[in-house]
């Protein structure tokens, strides 16, 4: 089922094709809980930013997670925030890239494979990071997923 969200990086759709998450992937550093409410913000205003039950963006530092219950324009601060880079690190090991230096593209396909191996395997591999125990309600959710790149 092609998808019909511009502006987002890349689509996880369930079993019965239905969106589950939108992910907005930048390889900006330096960011905060703020910045990263004010871009949701901003994408939902400009009708960027369809409804999901979860929106991420994530950064080569740190990754944003919304759980939407309901299409919300407000400033609302992510429900969880967690260092990026040890969860991400195998793969820019994987990919030959450093955190500081990988490139808009780069990082998309980066956060599409790290992605994609969450919806293969069913789990987030634990034992990478034990703060990443957030991502176990995503991760039922993402079992069996089909991700889209720039899904336009």
């Amino acid at each position: 089922m092609p998808s019909q969200h511009s502006g987002i990086d890349l689509v996880a759709y369930d079993q019965e094709g239905r969106v589950i998450l939108l992910v907005e992937a930048k390889s900006r550093h330096g960011t905060s809980e703020h910045w990263a409410a004010r871009l949701r913000r901003n994408m939902l205003s400009h009708g960027l930013l369809p409804w999901s039950k979860y929106f991420l963006i994530a950064t080569p530092e740190r990754m944003y997670l919304w759980k939407q219950e309901h299409p919300n324009l407000s400033e609302a601060p992510p429900g969880f925030t967690i260092d990026a880079s040890k969860v991400l690190q195998p793969y820019f090991q994987k990919l030959h890239q450093e955190p500081s230096k990988i490139g808009p593209e780069a990082f998309e396909l980066l956060v599409l494979t790290w992605l994609t191996d969450i919806a293969g395997s069913g789990e987030e591999k634990p034992r990478q990071d034990p703060s990443s125990a957030w991502l176990s309600e995503l991760t039922g959710s993402l079992r069996q997923a089909r991700i889209e790149m720039n899904p336009m």
